[in-house]
């Protein structure tokens, strides 16, 4: 008997130990312990993985005019409207944004200074905007500025000044009169350069500027302000400055200024979009053409090299009501889709 009980407790003991001991491997398998296990690692990084190999898509937009002239009648105008929507910085932005917040990053012209400088330039049309106008385009999902263009000195050297003060204090980046912008997305740094396109002589500070780009970014980006109001079709400075920045190393060129929408040029496998058109634009309450455009630009980057381009429109007015501007760019469907498709392609 004495024998049965030994017998029986030394295997009681082992079961325990054998029960104990699949425990802790259990625990141990859970908690991951052993880091070397190269199916766990594989596991733990799948969304990292693909998140890492999914596209950088990158919005871009026409003239923003926030603010209004002075001498132009304050009724109907963007600071009327803004005061009319109880200081609703959001509003402007609100049916364009559910684009722009789902992007990598949003780059827009824009075409005024953002002071309280009394400083007018000595022109017909001198834009300003206070500077707590900036938050529109906070509010609107908006990370970058091109501020080349021939209205951001309006308020003088101070306007322009202030404008810098208060895009860097409230985050956004911005290119062009001499600053290159930088912007990080998933180990990719974007590079974005600006300039006023009006003559062929900026050629080498384009290339300057490019070479430098292209030492610290995997991806860089060209602004021209430049082509001739109201003309549908660009000019042969546009074709030629817009050609010789993909020739010199940018990956992408959008254009803006003739408060219209002309087409768009696929050269070397890469996009020229010669003018975005307006957008949310304080210039002017009711223009005749409307039509605007979104362009995105999706970026496949694998080991900091592009692989792929590839280009989609987003047909927008500049409007969301027919009979005015509201300021409230609304993105297009149906027939009038289809129309503003049309006219981007004949052009």
């Amino acid at each position: 008997m004495k024998d049965f009980f030994k017998i029986f407790t030394i295997s009681l003991i082992s079961f325990m130990l054998l029960a104990l001991g699949g425990f802790i491997a259990m625990f141990e398998q859970v908690k991951g312990i052993d880091e070397s296990d190269s199916s766990i690692i594989v596991v733990e990084n799948v969304e990292e993985l693909e998140d890492k190999n999914r596209p950088i898509k990158i919005s871009f937009a026409g003239d923003c005019i926030l603010g209004n002239y002075e001498g132009a009648t304050y009724a109907y105008s963007l600071p009327w409207v803004l005061k009319n929507q109880n200081n609703n910085y959001g509003y402007f932005l609100e049916k364009v944004k559910p684009i722009f917040e789902k992007d990598d990053l949003t780059l827009v012209n824009l075409e005024n200074p953002l002071t309280s400088s009394n400083e007018r330039s000595d022109k017909q049309f001198s834009f300003r905007g206070d500077p707590s106008y900036v938050n529109i385009l906070k509010a609107g999902s908006i990370e970058m500025v091109n501020i080349a263009n021939n209205h951001i000195y309006d308020y003088s050297k101070k306007g322009f000044l202030d404008t810098i003060d208060v895009l860097k204090k409230s985050n956004i980046h911005y290119s062009g009169e001499g600053y290159i912008a930088y912007y990080n997305v998933r180990n990719v740094t974007v590079a974005s350069l600006g300039y006023r396109g009006w003559s062929t002589y900026i050629k080498p500070h384009i290339s300057k500027d490019i070479k430098e780009a292209k030492e610290k970014a995997d991806i860089v980006l060209v602004s021209f302000h430049w082509g001739e109001e109201n003309m549908y079709y660009p000019n042969d400075v546009q074709k030629t400055l817009g050609r010789f920045a993909i020739d010199e190393g940018a990956d992408i060129v959008v254009g803006h200024h003739p408060h219209v929408i002309q087409g768009i040029e696929e050269y070397k496998n890469k996009y020229i979009v010669y003018s975005l058109g307006n957008f949310c634009f304080g210039g002017n309450k009711n223009p005749k053409d409307k039509d605007t455009f979104i362009f995105q630009a999706e970026f496949t980057v694998i080991d900091k090299k592009i692989t792929k381009i590839q280009g989609n429109i987003i047909p927008c007015s500049i409007s969301s009501v027919k009979n005015i501007n509201n300021y409230q760019p609304v993105i297009l469907e149906g027939i009038e889709k289809e129309r503003v498709l049309n006219k981007i392609y004949k052009y």
